[in-house]
Formats: structure tokens, C-alpha cells, sequence
């Protein structure tokens, strides 16, 4: 460590470097810089320069202008900090890309100030496509039916050209994974909350997965291989010990993180047992070295067990000419279980995401990251209720694959069938269908058709469990209504489609229309109506359609009416008779013969003989012989 602050940014590709070194020949200037890292969030920094040379200045405003088009984009720049007299401390604290440049109000027209991103992160949060047929809907998509989500997580990664450090967890089982977001950074965010990782992002690496930490060769303890030299300042001054890389840093303040911590500590003896605090606040002077995901053991007095799993999850490099070189933080109980074990300490129980979660809590910029983060995805990331498109459908598994996605346009009054579903956009796999009635072989089915507007509700927010609960008349591309009348309940069904990539009903119609009135009307190319339990299909069983242009009511006992296309009706009755009355007048037909019955007179006609009987008289003709009575 030194007394004296040093720094120097380096812009590798302009050949711009700025320093407050007189010594090196380069640009002089005072400048405030911070660097903030964290799990969960992307590196980012700002660096406040006094008094940047116009020529320099117009190099970067061209350069930043010029990269805007660019996949890529932005401008490299490298941040180091250190101490004068100890060339030894000065290290790399940030390599990254600058996406923003504004002039300073606070100096002269010489100040300015720049933004941006960690090298990784910044390739992160700019890919807002991993070419997955995202479209026009202005979110990066990610879809695979049989994926682990370490898996998704390197092909996240690769896609938006950043690399993943160390072997990515969970493993788990393969299953749907389906993920939106503004860019891959969130994307990546969304899954390590879905499956309880996560995610760190620095240093010019990605790390994903359930027990992170810096440097990225693996969980272990505060303690190093070699523990002598952590020992012995475990023993001196108050200071942060970061053995694995990070060295030592002299203790400012301590602020312990339990439910009955009321305000911040200095570092002195009153503060509670190591084994009740879940995490604390440091303050330490600048320590270049210094990382998120770092192991840590504090030297103050009750706390200089190294054994003690504490991760830092916060970390911000302040430096200034006026306030000096300090880094600030939170580091939070860990444990090296990849699993959802048992902690260590007060956060037992509990997995590492859960104890950084519950460590951010305190946090006022945690909680209104997270309640914006909420809100953003529940409106424009994740909707409980979308709109979709068919592209296909299993009749027999009650499901379907449905295209979503749908680009902004303000000024839709119905978005959901006032803007158009990109044909190339993501789609959803076999997503059941909702229905008014459905059980074990039994339920209504209606017919689904490629192009058909689809509603989705995703089940508690989750896109892998979307369900197609009903249809709309889209108005993009425009649908016909039918030509309904008020208090109509109308069926009305294709006969059939067009041909080509967008098929439409054309043709004629069939239709089951009641009217207010109560009116009923059924349209049909055919009918085929059976009555008997013994002529009833099995349960499940699609029963066979009859003749079309033909009408057949038929009955278990196997007596059928039937008209053909012709008009011709023919009543057959296999084991009975059938009888026609009209007021006192019958004709029976059955077995036996023909009956037909006038008031008091009758015709009977059966196999040999014909009986004709009248106001008393009667004829009979029968096997060669003629009787009147």
C-alpha cells in the first residue's frame, strides 16, 4: 500500500492514455472514477476526467459515434489504480468498452464524463438477438425442449461472444427452457433465479452456477493452501483478507448484517459473535486486486476465523483526489455445497443465492432494482397473458406449437389482434389447449387451424407452462367475421381450406345457429344420428362420420331411416314394425305383412292372403280362393 493515489486509463485502440503520473508523458488530469462489481449484476463504471484535451475529446466522441452501428461497439479502455510509491499496487481494476460520453457541468468545457461496461458484461448486456428467430420483437429469445440449465447457460454465453469461466451448474435434468429478455445479461439473470444459481460477471469472464467465486478456479475456504501469511495478519492490525489473489486491506469500518444491527459499527469490541451475523459491510482503503466473488476473513477481534465461508457479493472501487482510494462492500455467508445444502453459519438452510438475496435485502438500491426488475418483466418480458399464432396442431394430444411475438407500436389500441404475429418469430412447443369441459377420455375438442390467432396464459409467469385458453379475430392480418346477429349462438365450421402457406376457409359452411327467438338451425354436408347404448362408441373413441350428402337416424335395435343424395327415403326396420298414424288413419309395416287402418275399415295384406274389412263386410283373398262376408 502507499499514500500517495495513482491512476491511469488507457484507451488501447485511439492511443489516448490520461494520468495523473506527470512522469509519464501523458495526458494530466484529476479524475474521479468508480468501478462497481456484484453477483447478479453487470460491471459498470464511471470516470469523471477534469480536463481531457479537445483533440482527445473529439477522437472518443468520433469513436463512440462510429461504433454505434457496430455489434461490437464502443471504445476499449483499461482503468489501473495503485499508489505512486508502490509501483507494485498498481494493477488492473477494469478493462471494458465506453458507451457514453457527456460533458462535465462541474469543471470546464475540458471535463468530461464517461460510462459503460466490463468487457463481458458489456457483450452481454449488448446482444439483444442469439439468432433463435426473435423477429421484430425487440427481446433476445432462447428455446430448447431438452436442455440442461448449465447447458442453456454456455449457449447463452457463446451466443452474445463472451466466455463462460469454469464449468457451469446446475447440471440437473433435461427439460423445456424458454426465456425472453431485453438482452442476454437478463436472460441470463432469468435463469439463474429459475433454477436458484448465479450469476458473475468480471474481469472479462462469465461465471454461472450455484457456489461462484473469484478467482474462477473453484470453491474453497478463506484460507489459503499456504495459510501462514494469512495467519499472521489474522493476528495484526484490523484489516480484509482476501488470501486466494487479493492480499490484504487495512479495515476502515465494519458494519455487521443481523436482524438487530441498528446502525453502523466502528471496528472496536462491541460487536456481536461471528456465528449471528450473516454478512457485513466493510470499508477498506483501496486494494486494486480486490473482486466480487472474493473468499474473505476480517482480523477484528471475534472475527479472524478464516474457516468461516464469508463471500463478498458488493464491491465498489471509489476513487478521488479529494475523498482518496477506498473499496466498499458487503460480503455474505457461503458455502461450497453446489447443491441446495446447509450453509455455513447463520445462513443454514439456505442456498448461496438465497443468502446473497437475503444480504441484499438491506440494500435500498436492491430493493428497487428488484421491484423495477419485477415490474419490467411482468409487463414487457414475461406477460401473464399473451397473444400467439397457430402453427400447428395434435388433435389427438390436445396441443399445439404457437408462434408469439408481437412489435411495439404504441399507438395499437388492441395490440393482441391489432398487430401481427412475426411468422419468424420464437415458438412455443406442444402448449395444451384449454377447453370447457375436459377429463379422462371424455371433453369438448374443437378444431385448431395453422394461422388461428391464439390466446396465451403463462401459468405463474412461467413461459414453459403457456396454455392456449381461446382464439381471436386478429385485425393483422385482417380475419372476416362471421355475419352474427345479436343473441346468436352459432357453430359455424369450414369445409375447406385454401391452399398455400396462409390457408383460408373457402367453400361452404356448416353451421348449428339458435337464434334469440330460440330458433334453431343445423347445416351439415351430412347427418348421421344413432340412439342405443349398444350402438354408442367406446369411451375415447372417435366415432365414424356416415355418407356425405346423406341423412341416417338409426337405432340400436337396427331400425334405420335413411335419405340419400338422390332424395329417395327408405325406412328399414331389421327386427320390428313401422307404423305411420295420421289422426284415425295408420299404415303398420312389419314382419307379418301390411296393416293399413281407416277409422273402422282396414287392409291387411301379410304373405298369401289380402283381407279388406268395411261397415261390416269384408273380403278375403288368399291361396286360390275369394271370401265375402
Amino acid at each position: 500500500m502507499g499514500v500517495i493515489l495513482w491512476y491511469r486509463v488507457t484507451f488501447p485502440t485511439l492511443n489516448i492514455t490520461v494520468s495523473n503520473d506527470v512522469s509519464g508523458g501523458l495526458i494530466l488530469s484529476d479524475a474521479e472514477i468508480t468501478v462497481t462489481y456484484g453477483l447478479g449484476q453487470p460491471g459498470a463504471f464511471s470516470i469523471h476526467l477534469a480536463a481531457l484535451p479537445l483533440s482527445a475529446q473529439r477522437k472518443l466522441s468520433t469513436a463512440l459515434a462510429g461504433a454505434r452501428g457496430d455489434r461490437v461497439g464502443g471504445v476499449e479502455v483499461e482503468i489501473t489504480l495503485g499508489y505512486l510509491e508502490s509501483p507494485g499496487s498498481r494493477k488492473p481494476v477494469l478493462k471494458g468498452r465506453v458507451d457514453g460520453m457527456t460533458v462535465s457541468r462541474r469543471d470546464t468545457q475540458l471535463g468530461v464524463l464517461l460510462t459503460g461496461f466490463e468487457e463481458a458484461a458489456f457483450q452481454l448486456v449488448t446482444t439483444k438477438e442469439l439468432g433463435e428467430g426473435e423477429g421484430t420483437t425487440g427481446l433476445a429469445h432462447y428455446s430448447r425442449q431438452e436442455v440442461t440449465p448449465a447447458e442453456a447457460a454456455e449457449e447463452i454465453v457463446g451466443k452474445a461472444r463472451a466466455e463462460l469461466c469454469a464449468r457451469a451448474t446446475p447440471t440437473g435434468s433435461r427439460r423445456e427452457i424458454t426465456l425472453d429478455a431485453p438482452n442476454a445479461f437478463v436472460m441470463l439473470q432469468q435463469l439463474a433465479g429459475r433454477f436458484d444459481a448465479e450469476l458473475l460477471v468480471q474481469d472479462g469472464t462469465v461465471q454461472f452456477g450455484q457456489a461462484v467465486t473469484s478467482p474462477p478456479s473453484g470453491p474453497g475456504q478463506a484460507l489459503p493452501s499456504d495459510p501462514s501469511a494469512a495467519l499472521a495478519a489474522l493476528s495484526g492490525e484490523d484489516a480484509l483478507i482476501a488470501p486466494d489473489g487479493g492480499g490484504t486491506a487495512r479495515l476502515a469500518a465494519l458494519v455487521p448484517v443481523q436482524a438487530s444491527t441498528a446502525g453502523t459499527l466502528r471496528v472496536m469490541n462491541d460487536l456481536p459473535e461471528q456465528t449471528s451475523v450473516g454478512a457485513f459491510d466493510f470499508t477498506v482503503l483501496g486494494m486494486p486486486a480486490l473482486r466480487a466473488g472474493q473468499l474473505v476473513a476480517a482480523s477484528v477481534d471475534g472475527y479472524q476465523n478464516p474457516l468461516k465461508g464469508y463471500r463478498i457479493i458488493q464491491l465498489t472501487h471509489s476513487f478521488s483526489p479529494r475523498d482518496g482510494y477506498v473499496c466498499t462492500g458487503r460480503a455474505a455467508v457461503f458455502t461450497s455445497d453446489t447443491g441446495i445444502g446447509a450453509a455455513i453459519g447463520s445462513g443454514g438452510g439456505k442456498s448461496n443465492r438465497k443468502n446473497t438475496e437475503a444480504a441484499r435485502e438491506g440494500s435500498p438500491f436492491a430493493i428497487a432494482d428488484a421491484i423495477a426488475g419485477r415490474i419490467r418483466d411482468a409487463r414487457t418480458v414475461s406477460p401473464s397473458v399473451d397473444a400467439g399464432q397457430i402453427r400447428s396442431a395434435k388433435p389427438d394430444r390436445r396441443s399445439a406449437d404457437v408462434a408469439y411475438g408481437q412489435g411495439d407500436a404504441p399507438a395499437a389500441v388492441s395490440p393482441s389482434v391489432d398487430l401481427v404475429v412475426d411468422e419468424h418469430g420464437p415458438v412455443l412447443h406442444d402448449k395444451p389447449l384449454a377447453a370447457a369441459f375436459a377429463w379422462h377420455k371424455v371433453g369438448l375438442s374443437v378444431p385448431v387451424y395453422e394461422g388461428m390467432r391464439a390466446l396465451l396464459n403463462d401459468v405463474r409467469g412461467s413461459r414453459d407452462d403457456s396454455v392456449v385458453t381461446g382464439f381471436l379475430w386478429a385485425n393483422d392480418p385482417s380475419m372476416d367475421r362471421p355475419r352474427a346477429k345479436a343473441g346468436d349462438w352459432w357453430l359455424c365450421l369450414p369445409t375447406g381450406l385454401s391452399a398455400g402457406p396462409d390457408p383460408r376457409p373457402e367453400g361452404k359452411g356448416v353451421n348449428d345457429l339458435t337464434a334469440a327467438d330460440g330458433r334453431r338451425v343445423v347445416e351439415a354436408v351430412g347427418l348421421k344420428l344413432t340412439v342405443g347404448t349398444s350402438a354408442c362408441s367406446a369411451v375415447g373413441e372417435r366415432p365414424a362420420e356416415g355418407t356425405a350428402e346423406e341423412f341416417l337416424l338409426s337405432h340400436s335395435s337396427g331400425t334405420e331411416v335413411r335419405i340419400d343424395r338422390d332424395g329417395n327415403v327408405a325406412v328399414t326396420s331389421k327386427n320390428g314394425k313401422a307404423t305411420v298414424t295420421a289422426g284415425p288413419a295408420s299404415v303398420t309395416v312389419g314382419d307379418s305383412g301390411v296393416a293399413v287402418k281407416v277409422g273402422g275399415a282396414s287392409v291387411t295384406v301379410d304373405a298369401d292372403k289380402v283381407a279388406v274389412s268395411a261397415g261390416g263386410a269384408s273380403l278375403t283373398v288368399g291361396q286360390g280362393k275369394v271370401a265375402i262376408g
